[in-house]
């Protein structure tokens, strides 16, 4: 770990720990496509694991998604599509947000869908303890009609230009060729991405901003 990477998420982490709460402890890492949000929840669980002794929850919103005949629904343009469509947020709030949030059992599920295999699955439920600490990342998680859940909201800023070529390397073998896979995080991502920020206005929402251009050296913006 970098020494810019650990003062972000030394921060990061002070925030959580410090945040006084009765029920699971519910952290949002958004940002665009390929803006590091797998990346960073991943290092700031394994981070909190070794600073405290609560129990710590990973989840994805891609674990969430619709089947690809749903996501690619057609619609006004493919960046709508991928917004309204890509996403079961239904089932998000159904078995993760309301019983994390409101329930006193605090029994949820952290996959309802395959990704690799284009279908729902039926996962086991889990229960959190009262003072877990779920970390969730995923694009989108500030829609109005989920952003009152959260208790720490932690957003990623990115350049389009350098989410585009990190997706387009990443994504090039499975959408066909890295052309092809940038001319769809341009058609597709960066443009479901702009309706976004237009419409819900992430980064007021934020509680912490961190610029994540260079993942090996972020800095907190807020």
């Amino acid at each position: 770990m970098t020494d810019s990477q650990r003062a972000v998420y030394q921060a990061i982490s002070n925030e959580i720990l410090n945040k006084p709460i009765d029920r699971p402890l519910l952290v949002a890492i958004n940002g665009k496509d390929a803006s590091g949000k797998t990346m960073m929840a991943d290092i700031l669980a394994q981070y909190l694991t070794e600073r405290t002794d609560r129990q710590v929850i990973r989840i994805s919103i891609d674990d969430f998604m619709n089947e690809r005949a749903i996501r690619y629904t057609p619609a006004a343009s493919a960046g709508r599509s991928c917004y309204e469509y890509t996403f079961n947020f239904d089932g998000f709030v159904k078995y993760v947000l309301l019983p994390l949030h409101q329930s006193d059992s605090w029994i949820y599920k952290d996959k309802i869908f395959d990704h690799a295999a284009d279908t729902a699955t039926d996962s086991p439920d889990k229960v959190a303890n009262a003072d877990a600490i779920v970390i969730i990342d995923g694009v989108f998680l500030y829609k109005r009609d989920l952003a009152d859940y959260w208790d720490v909201k932690i957003l990623l800023r990115t350049n389009d230009e350098v989410v585009i070529e990190r997706g387009a390397k990443r994504d090039e073998l499975r959408i066909g060729s890295y052309e092809e896979a940038r001319r769809k995080y341009i058609d597709r991502y960066i443009a479901s991405q702009a309706i976004y920020y237009d419409e819900e206005k992430p980064e007021h929402n934020a509680d912490i901003i961190v610029n994540n251009n260079d993942v090996n050296s972020p800095f907190l913006v807020r």
